[in-house]
């Protein structure tokens, strides 16, 4: 069975969730370099790559949760992006490359947009700061195969009332945003070739890097929720997209209550709260 098969996809997930070598590395690993990196505030880009990695395991645990009919998985899913939000945020910070555009965050610009969608999909009402600083990144952060990332910065503009720029190196992802205000069924059959793409997109091949290689977003359709949030934003309605991705637990349940935090959360938080503060006073 191909490896882009949803039901092979969701024993990928599955098996990785369950390994006991899966949870000591990316979880009680993290933890340990998460712990020495806050006592040592030159460890900042340790901070930043731990709390990712604990992000990648809050992620795919809790959604192998959810699929498993377990709801209170769907805290951990958002603790995940919490923590994922937060690295990219320090990372933001701490660290600056020059463009011809001048200074810019450098932002991982597909780790970034996975973040993004994935906030825009379940409502992240902390996500603002990494939407915007994502959203104005120039053309020049974007390399050959980052069609993806460059739709959800295009996106983004939407949400924020500008309008997108289409150019071909969009591909696929320019004809729904072409069709963003379109007929909406249109619309649906462009998000459902968006989908198939997904799928197609699980595995990195030689010439390619696989955008939605990472255990969080293999069965996620968070392009197309983000979608769907921009488009609720602006009173649009959503067109139904009938595509296998649409029909599990993962986008036929819910997150219940506020948005958890951890006192690991909090602290690393903190640390980018007082780093921020630093850079404003040089």
């Amino acid at each position: 069975m191909a490896s882009n098969n949803p039901t092979t996809l969701e024993r990928q997930l599955l098996d990785w969730a369950d390994k006991p070598a899966t949870a000591r590395y990316y979880r009680d690993g993290q933890i340990q370099q998460i712990e020495a990196a806050l006592a040592d505030s030159r460890r900042t880009t340790q901070l930043a790559i731990g709390a990712w990695m604990l992000g990648t395991w809050h992620l795919g645990s809790g959604e192998a949760s959810v699929l498993r009919n377990d709801l209170l998985g769907w805290d951990d899913v958002r603790l995940g992006v919490a923590f994922q939000r937060t690295a990219l945020l320090i990372r933001a910070k701490r660290v600056i490359k020059l463009t011809r555009q001048g200074s810019v965050p450098d932002l991982p610009v597909l780790q970034a947009a996975n973040c993004c969608a994935l906030g825009l999909s379940l409502d992240d009402g902390e996500g603002e700061l990494l939407f915007e600083a994502f959203r104005t990144l120039p053309d020049a952060c974007f390399g050959e195969h980052d069609a993806y990332p460059m739709f959800m910065r295009e996106l983004l503009n939407i949400r924020a009332g500008e309008r997108p720029v289409v150019t071909p190196r969009l591909g696929i992802y320019g004809d729904v945003l072409l069709s963003f205000h379109d007929d909406p069924s249109l619309l649906a059959r462009r998000l459902a070739i968006l989908l198939d793409h997904h799928l197609n997109s699980t595995q990195s091949k030689p010439d390619e890097p696989a955008s939605f290689e990472e255990p969080g977003m293999m069965l996620f359709p968070a392009e197309v929720l983000a979608v769907r949030s921009v488009r609720l934003s602006l009173e649009l309605r959503m067109p139904k997209v009938e595509h296998p991705l649409m029909f599990t637990n993962l986008v036929n349940s819910v997150p219940r209550g506020k948005w958890p935090v951890t006192p690991l959360l909090t602290q690393i938080q903190r640390e980018l709260v007082r780093d921020s503060r630093k850079g404003s006073s040089r």
